[in-house]
């Protein structure tokens, strides 16, 4: 029989955002207490300290959105003895056998704290917790950007060979900002959004994808439109673009974390001649 909350030896505490929808039919009630073998997700929180996502390890019946507070009886009377009990057995979750515990549960309010409503006593389902390292998430996140965003290509105009005193236009094709779901190893949404640096050679700088040139625009009629230089040196001058993708990892819709920026560079070599007066009669 599951110990009570009144007969208190040890708790643990758990969160959980129970699953939206429950199959029907599948709750008893067993001394007070529901029991399930329903269909329900297993959560999921963010520990900064440990730079890991850890699954939570308890599966609750209850088919509401809400979220709850978990008190876990796991020692039970004077003696201390294991409250775990399996007057139903509790469903395999990804390959995992749960032991049943009897829990109070608060409701929480959209602030996160407990909010003024009375608990719930109920059994739920424990499973051994899931921990999966930051540096694991960050890896699946830059594989799957770095598949679907080409890599960096700079385009300069004129093509080619261009000369001192003339500004020479930079671009590269700018990259949408990227809004990706996971499933594994964490379900959550990813969002990466790029931020361009230039080096243009000759202590000369640049930000922004730039804009490739347009007949239709001059630069010398429209000032600050076009990214470029104006090189007063002739000589090779080593341009590159550095695409910095500021990456965000949004947990199950509600937790924000931040990722290990992702960054990409491309380059090219400009050639840039001195320009020769020539006498035309």
């Amino acid at each position: 029989m599951l110990g009570a909350a009144s007969a208190l030896g040890a708790v643990t505490t758990l969160l959980l955002a129970p699953s939206a929808s429950a199959e029907s039919g599948c709750g008893q009630t067993f001394f007070g207490g529901e029991v399930t073998t329903c269909s329900a997700s297993l959560g999921w929180k963010y520990d900064g300290q440990a730079r890991a996502f850890k699954r939570q390890g308890v599966v609750d019946p209850s088919g509401s959105a809400a979220r709850y507070e978990y008190v876990l009886n796991e020692r039970c009377g004077p003696d201390g003895i294991d409250c775990g009990a399996a007057v139903l057995p509790c469903p395999q979750r990804d390959g995992q056998s749960g032991r049943m515990y009897q829990a109070q549960a608060f409701l929480l309010a959209d602030t996160g704290v407990r909010a003024e409503a009375p608990s719930i006593l109920r059994n739920v389902c424990l499973y051994e917790a899931r921990t999966v390292p930051l540096a694991v998430v960050e890896a699946a996140v830059r594989e799957e950007i770095r598949r679907r965003i080409p890599s960096p290509l700079v385009v300069s105009s004129p093509p080619g060979r261009s000369v001192v005193n003339l500004f020479t236009i930079f671009s590269t094709v700018p990259a949408a900002e990227q809004a990706i779901a996971f499933t594994t190893p964490v379900p959550g949404e990813v969002r990466a959004v790029p931020e361009y640096v230039w080096d243009l050679g000759d202590g000369l700088t640049g930000v922004g994808p730039g804009r490739p040139f347009d007949p239709a625009v001059l630069p010398s009629k429209n000032k600050g439109y076009y990214l470029g230089a104006t090189y007063a040196k002739p000589g090779s001058k080593h341009v590159t673009v550095t695409v910095t993708w500021r990456v965000t990892f949004r947990l199950e819709g509600v937790t924000s974390v931040p990722l290990a920026p992702i960054v990409m560079t491309a380059s090219e070599d400009k050639p840039i001649a001195t320009a020769r007066a020539v006498l035309v009669r």
